[in-house]
């Protein structure tokens, strides 16, 4: 008897780890000459520039996991997974991109004056669907 339920247990195992699901891709692709830096947020960063926070308010540990997990270096992209769960649990997400440099050589003061938002997505569920979970920046040029 022992052997059965032993041998259950295992096989309901195996079945949870290899039928987990799994997570969506969000790729976003950089065609720029510049670093960048992509934030998510449930608020629009165009609205309140509160949503981002400057290396000068975080520790040397916070500063560097923002950078492996939100920059993007020039003409690459990257999956940021997790991105593609929150999608599951917003209406709307937005995406602030950030150049690197401006991040790194502004002071606080000079950062929250001009704050250098380079560009904002608004984005959707049904958007990111729509566009393969691939969002490009700058915006790639309608054809005409």
């Amino acid at each position: 008897m022992k052997k059965y339920l032993l041998l259950s247990v295992a096989i309901t195992l195996f079945i949870l780890v290899n039928c987990r699901k799994e997570s969506q891709r969000f790729v976003i692709v950089n065609n720029t000459d510049e670093e960048i830096i992509a934030c998510h947020n449930g608020a629009s960063f165009l609205k309140d520039s509160s949503c981002f926070m400057h290396p000068s308010l975080i520790t040397d540990r916070e500063y560097k996991e923002i950078l492996r997990s939100a920059r993007i270096l020039p003409h690459s992209f990257k999956n940021i997974v997790v991105w593609g769960d929150y999608m599951s649990l917003v209406d709307t997400m937005y995406i602030g991109i950030f150049n690197r440099k401006d991040w790194d050589a502004m002071s606080f003061e000079e950062f929250k004056a001009k704050y250098p938002l380079k560009h904002e997505f608004k984005v959707t569920l049904e958007d990111m669907i729509n566009c393969d979970w691939t969002l490009y920046y700058p915006l790639e040029k309608e054809e005409k």
